[in-house]
């Protein structure tokens, strides 16, 4: 049996990388030799250090990866040895628990899980991000956006950066909020409109330089009470809300406010059906997030990245790891 390294996590929160078997290649199946993988450091801190109380250590981290082909199935037709694709890993570890399993230099994958990237010279950073991408555009498609709405995007983290620009992608004027003013300026660098603190009258000012009476759409990624009363606060009448953060501790809704503002709320889980348009945007250069990565990490070094992430997590946007 072939072998690999992949980066496991392990019951003590250390990120450790390590041999493992590599699955069959079989008739369906298709081998892919990882070259960028993507880091969503908020949910791969969380898992890591045992926050998210749904991750049961050990595992492989990390569900998103761009790659290129190396070996295919006897069956496979949509692939060839060469192409490059968006990849979440292959999820045939065997192993009980594991975040796809991205984070590995070689994975197999069914045919039916990669999705090819074309185009002349795509953004392998970006692609390295396209799972994330489509979690941020399934919750926007959720809330039933409409050209010349405002979004308001609370917390920017690379998924609020992602979602701002694809609702602009979508017609969408986009306000960022962050207590971080060094995010904010990301934001504003990156093509929002406007980029604001978490504070009710600066977030008011906005939406009427912008032209509007309210948020009509408000993105959270935060999962922090303070800032989504801050959202329900600020929404327009009729307006709709995605909780997008994670959410482990008690959370309180006013309904009160909910149903004054005639407001809908969505929780939005994955990246639904979203992931082919996400690959069209960035093999067209319409998605590119290279702009959004503020750290990058051979394999050698994945142990001591990994302790930082958990100890430090909120000075990270965009991660990658480099595994050429």
């Amino acid at each position: 049996m072939s072998k690999t390294e992949a980066v496991i996590i392990g019951a003590d929160s250390v990120a450790r990388l390590q041999e493992i078997d590599l699955p069959e290649v079989t008739s369906t199946r298709v081998r892919v030799k990882t070259l960028v993988g993507g880091v969503s450091c908020g949910t791969e801190s969380d898992c890591a250090s045992g926050r998210a109380a749904y991750m049961k250590r050990p595992y492989i981290s990390g569900y998103q990866a761009v790659g290129r082909v190396v070996e295919v199935g006897s069956e496979v037709a949509d692939f060839q040895v060469g192409d490059l694709v968006v990849t979440n890993g292959g999820g045939l570890w065997g192993m009980t628990s594991l975040a796809g399993g991205s984070h590995a230099r070689e994975s197999v994958a069914d045919q039916k899980s990669l999705m090819k990237l074309d185009g002349e010279n795509p953004s392998l950073d970006s692609a390295s991000y396209a799972v994330l991408a489509a979690i941020a555009y399934e919750a926007l498609w959720r809330m039933k956006i409409d050209k010349g709405g405002i979004l308001g995007v609370y917390g920017l983290g690379m998924l609020g950066q992602m979602a701002g620009r694809l609702g602009q992608i979508e017609g969408l004027k986009v306000i960022g909020i962050n207590r971080s003013a060094s995010k904010r300026e990301i934001a504003k660098n990156f093509g929002f409109e406007e980029v604001v603190a978490p504070n009710a009258d600066e977030i008011k000012a906005a939406v009427e330089r912008l032209g509007g009476k309210g948020v009509n759409f408000a993105f959270d990624t935060t999962g922090n009470q303070e800032i989504f009363d801050l959202a329900l606060q600020t929404l327009a009448s009729h307006g709709e809300i995605s909780l997008d953060g994670y959410y482990p501790d008690k959370f309180v809704v006013n309904f009160d406010i909910c149903h004054q503002k005639n407001a809908s709320i969505h929780n939005p889980v994955g990246p639904g059906q979203r992931l082919p348009e996400i690959v069209r945007l960035i093999s067209s250069g319409a998605l590119n997030v290279e702009p959004l990565i503020s750290h990058r990490v051979k394999p050698s070094g994945i142990t001591e990245f990994f302790a930082d992430l958990i100890a430090n997590h909120g000075s990270y946007l965009g991660a990658v790891i480099d595994w050429e």
